[in-house]
This record gives structure tokens, C-alpha cells and sequence, in this order.
């Protein structure tokens, strides 16, 4: 956006390093940029909720101990039989 026109950039009031101000010559042309920046925004947030929405059914794989004497062993089963800490 830095090289579009209208995002020419105005130095800080105050003459510091700060970032500089960009002008707004053109509400239209501001307003126009403000609508394509949203299209984008929404269509990111769509594929985040897709890719979500694909990974739920997946659920969680069971763990394993593989050193169980009789070859691997799920966790669960392992403490089967003993009160969680307190």
C-alpha cells in the first residue's frame, strides 16, 4: 500500500523517529481499500473456521507407554487401578 497513491506519508508532527502519519487525500479511494482489506479479512477467517471445523473429527490419538512388558501400553490402562494425585 506504501507505493499506492494517497499512502504518501506524512513526517511526524513532532520531528522524532516515530512512525509517519499516512495522508488521506481520497475518502473514496480510502473507503475503496477499507472494502477489499475486509473482502480479504473475511475470506481468512472462513478458511480458519474450515480448517477447524476439518480437524474436530479427528478426535485424539491413544497414548502409549512402549515399554510395557507384554509390548505397548495405553496410558489408561496403566493407571487403570490407582487414585489420580491429589
Amino acid at each position: 500500500m506504501k507505493d499506492e497513491p494517497g499512502n504518501a506519508a506524512r513526517p511526524a508532527a513532532d520531528g522524532t523517529d516515530s512512525p509517519a502519519v499516512p495522508v488521506i487525500d481520497d475518502r473514496a479511494a480510502w473507503q475503496a481499500q477499507l472494502d477489499d482489506l475486509l473482502v480479504r479479512e473475511k475470506a481468512h477467517t472462513r478458511e480458519g473456521d474450515a480448517i477447524a471445523a476439518a480437524r474436530r473429527p479427528l478426535g485424539q490419538p491413544a497414548l502409549t507407554v512402549e515399554d510395557g512388558a507384554q509390548g505397548p501400553l495405553q496410558l489408561r490402562r496403566l493407571f487403570r487401578r490407582r487414585p489420580e494425585p491429589v
